[in-house]
């Protein structure tokens, strides 16, 4: 069997067979077949959250998935300028690179866990698993899949669409699907998981840290703006981010540090959780200490902002060696913080682009959406300040950057719309918008084909 997706298969029996507090607690899954292991709620449940825990990897949202693009978009250096980080900085990544390599391995490993519970719940019979039960967990594994796939699409463009678990004796090399199948399959993935998802699960942490309705919702909105740079059609977006926001469901904290200082806040909509053993790596290599390894790039990220932008002293801070550090991964010692994936903040942003876009205009709901952003940070804006739309959308990405610098965004939201070719000297191609496919998963697979350019 292909080695890749051997560690694939064990993923989701590794992952589960890890025990830690809170709601990640649960039953040791050692010496379990796959096979047999489905066979009553409390394990399925388990499985759903041993799937959670690999995105806790320092291969994808643990690390990987969040600092490589703050590197691409120029963000961010490395203590020992390890040219396996800076050449995303300078935007020369080569195939060998290993991060690349980790990325997809955690990724894949990932959207093997939700294929694997997609499949077994559903088969589970009746007397085992009540109905409302199994909709939620698969209805959660195709979040999580969503999730997965859309960073994928966006790092690398065309990618192997696989949405069966793995089998020992299957045939793994499977072609590309072109972004636009991707695409539809997140769409699919995402609102079949809105139907299936409860609005809140038993306590506040599981509600924020495992897939609800408003979570798929919110994510859909965002595949639909970046979808749309491929149907130009931006309605969808912005009347799934207003349900989002018209819900008032979730509301703008007024301390913006509170989002990363405490957890689980009423703007957070989903936010992956850490704790004292499930430890957050890129919390603890990113603080002013001993252990540290990333940090801001110079003064120039502080000047991003305007005067009296009440984020900059908060995001960005000067400590030791006349070095900047991020301010969004304060709590290290221990790393126990947790990371918000999908905020109101974005969803607000999301909206205010895809309205402005849709009406062809600067509409009252456009700019309004941009104006709770602006006024928490202490900005506020005059609607006459914009004199058109495109004027306006570039404004609404410049200000996204700022609200979700260190999040792991603005690379992607950059490339999305072509504003990177403008903002990064050393990008001169399309083609660096997405990564180039790993060198070990070529030879792994001979149907996959390397992006053009590298």
């Amino acid at each position: 069997m292909n080695t890749l997706y051997k560690f694939f298969f064990a993923a989701i029996l590794l992952a589960s067979s890890t025990s830690c507090e809170s709601f990640l607690d649960r039953e040791p899954l050692a010496q379990v077949t796959n096979d047999s292991y489905f066979n009553s709620e409390t394990n399925a449940n388990s499985a759903a959250i041993g799937m959670y825990r690999t995105m806790t990897s320092s291969f994808t949202y643990g690390q990987t998935m969040v600092i490589v693009p703050e590197f691409s978009a120029g963000h961010v250096s490395h203590a020992a300028i390890f040219p396996e980080y800076e050449n995303f900085k300078t935007h020369d990544v080569t195939a060998t690179n290993p991060w690349i390599a980790n990325a997809w391995q955690g990724i894949y490993a990932t959207i093997n866990a939700a294929n694997n519970i997609i499949a077994q719940v559903a088969e589970m019979p009746e007397n085992t698993i009540s109905e409302e039960k199994r909709a939620q967990f698969i209805g959660e594994a195709k979040f999580v899949r969503a999730l997965n796939y859309f960073f994928l699409v966006r790092a690398f463009g065309r990618v192997p669409l696989k949405l069966t678990a793995t089998t020992e004796d299957e045939d793994v090399a499977i072609p590309q699907s072109e972004p636009v199948a991707i695409y539809e399959q997140l769409v699919k993935d995402l609102t079949e998981s809105v139907t299936q998802l409860p609005e809140t699960h038993e306590t506040t942490e599981a509600t924020k840290g495992r897939a609800t309705k408003a979570a798929a919702q919110s994510l859909l909105a965002k595949v639909y703006l970046y979808q749309a740079s491929i149907t130009n059609d931006y309605t969808l977006a912005a009347s799934t981010a207003a349900e989002i926001i018209n819900s008032e469901s979730f509301q703008l904290v007024d301390n913006f540090g509170s989002i990363w200082s405490t957890e689980n806040t009423a703007e957070s909509i989903f936010e992956l959780q850490f704790d004292d053993q499930t430890t957050n790596t890129l919390a603890s290599v990113s603080n002013d200490n001993a252990s540290m390894l990333f940090y801001v790039k110079d003064a120039s990220i502080q000047a991003l902002f305007e005067e009296g932008d009440k984020r900059q002293d908060f995001s960005i801070f000067q400590g030791s060696n006349d070095r900047y550090y991020m301010g969004k991964f304060p709590n290290a010692t221990p790393p126990s913080q947790n990371l918000p994936i999908i905020r109101l903040a974005e969803i607000l942003l999301i909206h205010a682009e895809a309205e402005a876009r849709a009406s062809n205009s600067i509409s009252d709901a456009a700019f309004n959406s941009l104006q709770k952003v602006l006024t928490r940070a202490g900005v506020p804006k005059e609607k006459g300040d914009f004199t058109s739309v495109d004027n306006f959308v570039t404004f609404v990405q410049e200000e996204k950057e700022r609200e979700l610098l260190f999040e792991g965004e603005t690379w992607f939201d950059f490339c999305r719309t072509g504003l990177a070719l403008e903002k990064y000297e050393t990008l001169d191609s399309e083609n660096g918008f997405v990564y180039p496919l790993p060198t070990q998963q070529i030879r792994l697979n001979p149907e996959l084909v390397q992006n053009p350019g590298y």
